[in-house]
């Protein structure tokens, strides 16, 4: 019977997975820089709501007029105001937290950055429609700071960006083949001829003299 066990066989190759696609780091650096630029901005704009004075607390005479001109609601300057205040500074930390994440190369911090642009367009529309109460449509300040969170977050979610954020996936062999062990390793099925009880009758001479 053939020794199972000691035949040579042939390699066969087994193929890993592809190593995974990195992105650009230098991308989401570049990123992360512009949303903490932004940040600041939009920092500075939601501490100017809270030591400078709204219309409707600075000249209230002024802004009685203007709302019996345009016809806007009084009622709705309190709280627009205020909103715009918070989603200012919601927005500048939300931007912080978020660059800081992508220098770390965690990949929430690209759908943090994405996710202000949701909050930069609110506070755009809370400034919007305060002084569209009043008949003007407002500073453009807020409006640049809403644009240019715009271009940062859609700068985030570009798949280099996101792509660099990924983590590595374990792939103990980097994507080359997997070699079959050569031929002689491994338990053989039967024991190589010689070895082993004999089997069948001793040979002439062996044996007690009769």
């Amino acid at each position: 019977m053939p020794n199972q066990g000691w035949q040579q066989q042939q390699p066969q190759q087994q193929w890993g997975p592809p190593p995974p696609k990195r992105g650009n780091f230098a991308m989401a650096i570049i990123a992360a820089v512009g949303a903490g630029g932004v940040a600041v901005y939009w920092a500075v704009l939601g501490v100017m709501r809270i030591i400078i004075k709204r219309p409707h607390e600075s000249e209230p005479d002024v802004v009685a007029r203007l709302l019996a001109t345009t016809g806007g609601n009084g009622d709705l300057l309190v709280p627009l105001s205020i909103a715009d205040m918070v989603l200012k500074l919601l927005t500048a930390a939300v931007l912080i937290f978020g660059a800081l994440l992508i220098v770390l190369r965690k990949m929430p911090g690209a759908f943090l950055v994405a996710g202000a642009v949701l909050l930069g367009l609110l506070a755009a529309g809370c400034h919007f429609f305060y002084y569209d109460q009043l008949g003007w449509s407002g500073t453009s300040d807020t409006y640049v700071a809403a644009g240019l969170t715009l271009v940062v977050g859609a700068l985030a979610i570009l798949p280099p960006v996101t792509n660099a954020l990924k983590p590595a996936a374990g792939h103990p062999q980097g994507g080359f083949p997997q070699q079959a062990p050569p031929p002689g390793y491994g338990q053989p099925q039967q024991p190589p001829p010689g070895y082993g009880p004999p089997q069948g009758p001793p040979p002439p001479g062996y044996g007690p003299p009769r």
